[in-house]
């Protein structure tokens, strides 16, 4: 009798899945081993930022005030009791840029540079701007005319040498200058903007030596009530925070608590948020109120702590170069810190959403100093003042949107062979979207940039009626991609380009073949 013969098993084909990952609302992660950061962070996130549901190409900017000669290093907000005026510094003179358009005739010319630090301050007899930079005579604006401070001027401030003093601010109603060069800041009477100026000298109290680096004032908390508390700060490091209400009383202005940061970096390194202020040090950026709370600092309780080993490095390359600043921007609930990388030259900014902590960086905001003045976000570039975070173009440029997202294994913990990734994207038009994907923690960019978008209609109020198209508001685009490669782990670099198009990113599909079991 024969054996029955066995045929051949038919062999199995190899059948494609597909795997849908959010978009990266948890914004750019500096921090996380690759092999394990979370699908919700993005390891480049350059011009997406992050809100709660999900990520959209960041704003554009436009030219405010033109006609300058060089760069405008200072802007500074006077509000008034009725109105608000928006002062520009540029090359040795102060400009009034509250309205757009060419710039006019300076309002004071001669100043030896372009870098200062102000204040507003409010008394009986008025609303004022306070001004200084610790090398010309200090400026103060009453709503029309601006006056030079001196020991002879109306109003003066005496028994100082008011050219070295800077960084004016208030607190308690009294405003605080610091003399640069030394550990000592001096102070005018109660609810002055002239008189004779008081005298604290730090000297015994910082044991590191150097020279004050900033003053600011934060309301905290000892566990029971509120109280505003003013911090002095070193370049060493070292913060001295104090509370009371008199200066010049014993018992009534006492010390709280030294402390030790890393270095500040740059004369406007504090910046408030809230009742708090934050610092940018070298440690990161770092709230006063945690310092108070604790007298230390964890590099876990710093606001930047996920970009921490990103702004560190940039504070390393770039901590000599004048153009650090944080500032608030309540209205678009962004916290923005500007990064010299070359002094008045090149510049990008980390911001985060004030709402989930998470960061992201802009790039093509060419910005030397910031100002909030209502609800409208400036920066000062090179010849112009910009309205910032405000339509869909830099000025007349394309913003391009990079983006790489985290690792991830789909899912399936052996290779896997890619076939195509498709993006999902809410659209006002087309655009044009570049797709690349890495294998295993490689981190090549795409070797090509996208094309300009092309919007399907103008945006509700701005085109005249009857005459233009509207915009149908936000579609889908979601077409698939061609990839290839086979490996374990994937990540997607993603780009796109407009100038006339809203963006939002909401999740990402992968199609790929999974590898048989060895």
């Amino acid at each position: 009798m024969l054996a029955a013969r066995r045929m051949p098993a038919a062999r199995r084909q190899a059948v494609a899945r597909t795997q849908s990952l959010p978009a990266p609302t948890g914004g750019l992660d500096g921090v996380s081993v690759l092999a394990n950061m979370p699908p919700t962070n993005a390891i480049v996130m350059d011009n997406w930022f992050p809100q709660p549901g999900w990520v959209e190409l960041r704003n554009g900017y436009s030219q405010w005030a033109t006609g300058f000669s060089g760069w405008v290093e200072t802007l500074m907000g006077y509000s008034g009791p009725t109105t608000d005026s928006l002062f520009a510094i540029s090359g040795g003179s102060i400009y009034n840029v509250t309205s757009s358009g060419a710039i006019g005739a300076a309002v004071v010319t001669g100043l030896t540079n372009s870098r200062w630090e102000s204040t507003n301050v409010a008394t009986a007899g008025g609303q004022f701007l306070y001004a200084a930079n610790a090398t010309d005579s200090p400026r103060l604006y009453d709503g029309s005319t601006w006056t030079a401070i001196t020991g002879g001027s109306s109003p003066a401030i005496t028994g100082v040498t008011t050219t070295t003093l800077r960084n004016p601010i208030v607190w308690k109603n009294r405003v605080w200058f610091i003399q640069d060069g030394t550990l000592s800041a001096w102070y005018l009477p109660t609810a002055s903007i002239g008189g004779a100026a008081s005298q604290f000298n730090f000297t015994a109290i910082f044991l590191l030596g150097g020279q004050l680096q900033a003053i600011c004032t934060a309301s905290l908390t000892d566990g029971s009530t509120f109280d505003d508390y003013i911090a002095f700060i070193t370049t060493e490091g070292e913060i001295a925070l104090y509370r009371g209400t008199d200066p010049a009383q014993n018992g009534l202005f006492n010390i709280v608590g030294r402390y030790r940061i890393g270095k500040p970096v740059g004369r406007r390194c504090t910046f408030k948020y809230g009742t708090d202020t934050l610092i940018i040090c070298s440690d990161g950026v770092v709230p006063l109120s945690v310092l108070a709370a604790q007298g230390r600092v964890n590099t876990s309780e710093a606001i930047s702590y996920k970009i921490q080993n990103l702004i560190n490095a940039d504070v390393q390359s770039y901590k000599g170069n004048f153009g650090w600043q944080g500032v608030l921007f309540p209205l678009q609930n962004k916290i923005i810190v500007n990064v010299p990388q070359s002094e008045n030259t090149t510049q990008y900014q980390y911001v985060m959403n004030t709402l989930t902590n998470a960061w992201c960086r802009f790039t093509g905001w060419n910005a030397a100093c910031f100002c909030v003045l209502g609800d409208s976000l400036y920066f000062g570039g090179s010849n112009y003042v910009a309205l910032a975070d405000t339509g869909q173009a830099d000025n007349t440029s394309n913003i391009v949107g990079t983006l790489k997202t985290a690792f991830s294994y789909l899912g399936v913990d052996r290779q896997k062979h890619l076939k195509m990734v498709r993006p999902t994207l809410q659209t006002t038009g087309t655009v044009n979207v570049v797709t690349g994907t890495n294998l295993d923690f490689d981190n090549a960019p795409p070797a090509t940039v996208p094309g300009i978008a092309t919007a399907s209609g103008s945006a509700w109020d701005v085109s005249p009626w009857d005459t233009s198209p509207w915009a149908n508001g936000y579609t889908i685009q979601n077409n698939w991609a061609s990839a290839a490669g086979i490996g374990y782990a994937v990540s997607t670099y993603m780009s796109v380009a407009t100038n006339a198009v809203q963006v939002r990113f909401q999740a990402l599909d992968y199609l790929f073949e999974p590898g048989g079991v060895l």
